[in-house]
């Protein structure tokens, strides 16, 4: 109930189009007692019922860590504002996410969200024909040192780059969507130590899919991704301006986060920015 009542607080901050700020004291007071009886719960044993109400639980606080950002402007956003502890918070609460679906199984025959966990199940053989590495810039490509060897085993930029590649041409928000929440699932430990140390690739990567993700308006995530994705842009051409190719690829995610500043429409710009 408190998870609940918190997102649709923010979503209200949303509709009335109020800048980033911190919790209020309300909000603040919702979100503490979400988080001590979800772990309250979790680290006890569940019945079928429980298991369903922790899941959807789970998916609202993992709502609720993206949306929220305390920043109005890409100065004050990650990666550019001073380091903190809780940069990336909302991608620890993500991974969390894994454990919670071991424990309380969504796809068991009982489970009111058994349709939905069976097509995330299946989501990954589904896109796994949709075009590859190819499609990318080909100085990405080089960037990364990709080639027709990488794996997620031998490049720690492999699964982040095909999962943006596989969702450039994508035009349902729904897939889009889903897309954008396995990414973030199933990120490798790997990528995610370099996006903690600003690694230039991957903020790169991850500015890509900010870009994407932007142009579907999903209000729980575009404030942030917006805000982050111009925090990333800004990031990169002071600090790896000089770097082969940095530039010329900032183009497709720099343009796509001052339009969508600027209020204009961005869904159709994509098949004209990556080169």
């Amino acid at each position: 109930m408190h998870a609940a009542i918190l997102l649709t607080l923010l979503h209200d901050r949303h509709l009335a189009a109020v800048a980033h700020t911190k919790l209020s004291t309300i909000e603040a007071f919702h979100y503490y007692q979400a988080i001590a009886l979800f772990n309250s719960k979790l680290s006890g044993p569940l019945q079928g019922p429980e298991g369903d109400a922790l899941w959807a639980a789970s998916a609202i606080l993992d709502a609720i860590s993206f949306c929220h950002v305390e920043a109005k402007t890409p100065e004050e956003a990650w990666p550019l504002k001073p380091p903190s502890f809780l940069d990336l918070n909302w991608l620890s609460l993500s991974e969390g996410k894994l454990e919670v679906w071991r424990k309380t199984s969504p796809n068991r025959p009982d489970g009111i969200f058994r349709l939905l966990a069976l097509e995330y199940m299946n989501f990954p053989a589904t896109i796994s024909s949709r075009p590859g590495l190819e499609v990318l810039p080909l100085d990405l490509i080089l960037l990364c040192g990709l080639d027709a060897s990488s794996t997620a085993n031998n490049n720690p930029y492999y699964a982040a780059a095909l999962s943006v590649a596989r969702s450039l041409d994508l035009t349902c928000d729904y897939t889009v969507n889903l897309s954008f929440t396995m990414f973030i699932m199933r990120m490798p430990s790997e990528y995610k130590h370099l996006l903690a140390v600003k690694d230039p690739r991957a903020l790169l990567l991850l500015a890509y899919w900010y870009a994407k993700v932007c142009q579907y308006e999903h209000w729980w995530i575009v404030g942030r991704a917006a805000l982050e994705c111009q925090a990333i842009c800004m990031f990169l051409e002071r600090y790896h301006g000089n770097e082969a190719g940095i530039l010329r690829l900032l183009r497709f995610p720099k343009t796509i986060a001052a339009c969508f500043a600027r209020g204009n429409a961005v869904d159709y710009l994509t098949p004209y920015l990556i080169e």
